[in-house]
């Protein structure tokens, strides 16, 4: 009953937000692309705003923030959001809307997954009362993430946002266009291959000294491996308390072995089309048993790992998210 209901909501929506869909793409190919903006921020954002609207997580900055963004706007951003609301009228619940995310999840609820999955750890971490606090928080390839003015919002943190010139300023405009706090961030220019990233921050003001949590989401897949290496080594050597959480796609998935050869095919495909400066380059192999690889890399990188979930089945997983400290901590 609540699937039909769905449907029948939809067949008055869906000629609107096919429309926002196709004056959505429009912009990244000739606007975003072009500038070099970063085109794989827009999917998160987009999954969150159906997560706002479906009521099954609430993120007032991220609606708002989306209006100012170039790939969206006020109409474009109401109408992606819509398909949340046809799922919270209808009770039905959308895969693309779900949090928490039924497992095993899918690709489809990947960002779902990954959300909470990140969401959980950092409030934990920023808890005051908690085992270990962080005194810093650095979200590396930060995006259109809000949650420093979400659930970050009353966290007694200073918040940094690492990431890429053309997107940084790109948001920082879209942050002050829809009314939020633009110093509750210190916001640091950089490049994960050409700059040393931790430089970058120090001259920012971070402190190396105090007890971090470092925010790596939807940022590995797109990185040669030595860059990823490099990033993990930075973070060993950082100050006890100190954390990172981060995700990643299956290495056989990325470069289409088995069991993933068709899927592996299209993702590549579809990134090369939509996000020619984003390609996708490396992954962890999720071979069973796949939590022994991710362990592995973070090891050799003087990290232990601590927490870790697979996205999909865990005997054909298309990729994870891991929790690692520095080993002298445990």
């Amino acid at each position: 009953m609540r699937f039909l209901l769905f449907i029948f909501i939809e067949i008055w929506l869906i000629p609107w937000q096919i429309l926002a869909i196709l004056v959505y793409s429009y912009r990244v190919m000739r606007k975003t692309n072009p500038a070099k903006i970063s085109g794989t921020a827009n999917e998160i954002i987009s999954a969150r705003l159906l997560m706002h609207r479906a009521g099954t997580r609430i993120d007032e900055p991220t609606a708002r923030l989306a209006q100012h963004l170039p790939a969206y706007g006020p109409v474009v951003a109401w109408l992606f959001g819509s398909f949340g609301l046809a799922a919270r009228w209808s009770g039905y619940a959308l895969v693309w809307a779900q949090y928490p995310v039924q497992r095993p999840s899918t690709l489809n609820g990947l960002v779902g997954h990954r959300t909470e999955f990140l969401d959980d750890l950092l409030t934990e971490a920023v808890d005051p009362a908690g085992q270990t606090p962080v005194r810093q928080v650095v979200i590396l390839g930060a995006g259109w993430d809000t949650r420093a003015w979400g659930m970050l919002s009353g966290a007694d943190v200073r918040i940094f946002e690492v990431d890429m010139a053309p997107t940084q300023r790109v948001k920082r405009a879209a942050i002050e266009a829809a009314g939020l706090a633009l110093d509750r961030v210190t916001y640091v220019e950089t490049d994960f291959v050409q700059k040393t990233w931790l430089q970058a921050l120090t001259e920012h003001g971070f402190d190396p000294e105090l007890p971090t949590f470092f925010l790596w989401e939807g940022v590995t897949y797109y990185l040669p491996i030595d860059a990823i290496e490099s990033t993990l080594r930075e973070v060993a050597r950082l100050a006890p308390g100190s954390r990172i959480a981060f995700d990643f796609f299956s290495e056989e998935l990325i470069e289409a072995k088995p069991p993933f050869e068709k899927l592996g095919k299209r993702m590549r495909k579809a990134a090369n089309i939509y996000f020619p400066h984003e390609p996708l380059r490396s992954g962890i192999s999720t071979q069973p048993p796949a939590c022994a690889h991710v362990q592995k890399l973070v090891e050799g990188q003087g990290l232990e790992l601590v927490e870790y979930e697979h996205y999909g089945p865990e005997d054909k997983a298309f990729g994870g998210m891991a929790l690692a400290v520095p080993a002298r901590q445990t």
